[in-house]
């Protein structure tokens, strides 16, 4: 089957740590060409050059808003509309090519906004079906555009022949603003085995491990308000290590200076695949502070490398945490009750949660992913002969 992939999400290549959810699509990509279907993937063109792997074609869709989503765009800028309009004129020139070139079968849209736009004029101009894939932050930064923001999560939505997402409150969630069933698809990748192990602070502390993007969404100012939360005895034991991209750097760095606590908290840039599988087994627990989430890929990769979750209870976190007993759970969405889960992380061993981080793992295999995507494309094929 000749497969288009169309995402704003996508790594320049292998090593890029830019983000999660493109090295995710990668990895979802290469499973498929892995079963013998041609794959061609879309990205919009944040990146200067990209490195296609064997077996997936990439075209890239021209793109002039540098490292920034299209979500993220000031709309009160002339300059902001020009590169977006640009952006959907030539994006829409570039599917509806690949759709001709590639003889392109299935389409799949990873995410809503702005790749199942492309997809819904696939339709339109060529009669190929196209599914979505919805991100939990594509839903929410697009549903709170003024006056066309629900609009247009709908019309590209009821459009599509599946719809998924990869969490029981987000596949609920897009129900409710489209009123279109929702089936849940977890998404996780492959990442390297550990080599080494990262002496990142002194053995003796309790390692705490942020990886994601510096927004506000992600909750990294909340992570650093629990820490200056502790009392000096509670604080002296650990070391928090914060690795990613975004917006927020300078303020985080601004806040660690304020509160005096450059000596629990270090703050760095990305990290790549090897090093986060070398980190996620040196340190005693991976931490998710989002203030809004879904399942982010960094919590399967902490899953597949055995290492423990201290979570705000947001999305389907909360539940899954609990269910399998792969880590610690704070009891509300503040500094206040993240800091009492990271107390309770302290007195607690990492090697008691192994036998649910296995358990856990378990539901976020990229090749049952992969299977069941293909599997419900063939429901779709058969209902309409």
């Amino acid at each position: 089957m000749n497969v288009h992939i169309i995402t704003s999400s996508y790594p320049a290549d292998p090593n890029d740590p830019s983000g999660t959810a493109g090295l995710f699509v990668r990895q979802f990509a290469l499973e498929l060409a892995a079963a013998g279907h041609r794959v061609v993937v879309q990205p919009a063109a944040k990146k200067k050059i990209y490195l296609p792997d064997p077996g997936i074609s990439l075209v890239p869709a021209p793109w002039k808003g540098g490292d920034q989503e299209l979500a993220s765009l000031n709309l009160m800028s002339p300059l902001n509309w020009l590169i977006i309009s640009l952006f959907f004129l030539q994006g829409t020139i570039n599917t509806l090519a690949i759709n001709r070139e590639y003889a392109v079968e299935r389409v799949l849209c990873m995410w809503a906004v702005p790749s199942g736009i492309f997809g819904l004029i696939g339709k339109l101009m060529g009669g190929i079906p196209y599914d979505i894939w919805a991100l939990g932050s594509d839903i929410w930064k697009i549903r709170k555009i003024p006056f066309i923001g629900k609009a247009i999560l709908r019309l590209v939505i009821r459009n599509a022949a599946r719809v998924y997402a990869d969490g029981m409150q987000l596949c609920q969630e897009v129900k409710n603003i489209t009123g279109v069933p929702c089936e849940i698809l977890y998404s996780s990748r492959i990442i390297p085995p550990p080599k080494e192990k990262m002496f990142l602070s002194d053995a003796h502390l309790c390692n705490f491990l942020y990886v994601g993007r510096y927004h506000v969404n992600k909750g990294p100012d909340l992570l650093i308000q629990a820490v200056s939360c502790l009392t000096p005895q509670e604080r002296d034991p650990i070391c928090l290590h914060m690795f990613g991209l975004g917006p927020m750097e300078k303020e985080l760095k601004l806040l660690v200076a304020e509160l005096k606590l450059e000596k629990y908290i270090k703050i760095n840039g990305p990290i790549k695949a090897q090093q986060l599988s070398n980190c996620l087994d040196s340190v005693s627990f991976l931490v998710i502070p989002s203030r809004v989430e879904s399942i982010p890929v960094v919590f399967s990769d902490a899953l597949q490398i055995g290492t423990p979750v201290v979570s705000m209870p947001v999305g389907d976190l909360g539940p899954l945490i609990n269910e399998f007993k792969c880590g610690i759970v704070a009891d509300e969405v503040t500094a206040q009750a993240f800091a009492r889960a990271m107390v309770r992380a302290v007195h607690s061993n990492r090697n008691t949660f192994q036998d649910g981080v296995k358990k856990a793992f378990e539901k976020f295999g990229i090749e049952s992913t992969v299977r069941r995507w293909l599997n419900t494309g063939e429901s779709v094929k058969q209902g309409r002969s």
